[in-house]
């Protein structure tokens, strides 16, 4: 069960994370790590265990699905494999989201599960005091 929740609470921030990578401007840079610190905090905090992971693959499947759906949609404008190829590797290189998100990602994740985990700690707290 945790596995599968860990997953799906990745899953679902790399899809907020790649949708707001397409559709807002990026001329805003605070603004796109609010949403990534938000993102990795809601995937943290709902992935329970191993939250700094969790906010990094977020970011890292976030990219991805970014490259994916800017390919899709623009293409590439070149015949042949080697030139879709090459355009994949340029948006992953040029895309420095790696470096300037996934630390800070990794970081609110990581606060996320330790919000869960002091939140899951004193329901079940209060839960054992009330059995008394």
């Amino acid at each position: 069960m945790a596995r599968w929740r860990f997953w799906l609470a990745v899953v679902a921030g790399a899809v907020v994370l790649g949708v707001a990578f397409t559709r807002l401007p990026s001329s805003s840079p605070q603004l796109m790590i609010a949403i990534v610190v938000l993102a990795a905090l809601g995937t943290g905090f709902f992935a329970g265990r191993r939250g700094a992971l969790a906010g990094f693959l977020t970011v890292y499947l976030g990219n991805l699905l970014f490259v994916a759906m800017t390919t899709a949609r623009h293409g590439t404008g070149q015949e042949d494999p080697a030139g879709l190829a090459g355009f994949i590797v340029r948006l992953l290189i040029v895309q420095v989201v790696l470096l300037q998100f996934a630390i800070p990602a990794a970081i609110c994740g990581w606060c996320g599960a330790y919000a869960r985990q002091r939140w899951a700690g004193a329901a079940a707290h209060r839960r054992v005091l009330g059995s008394r």
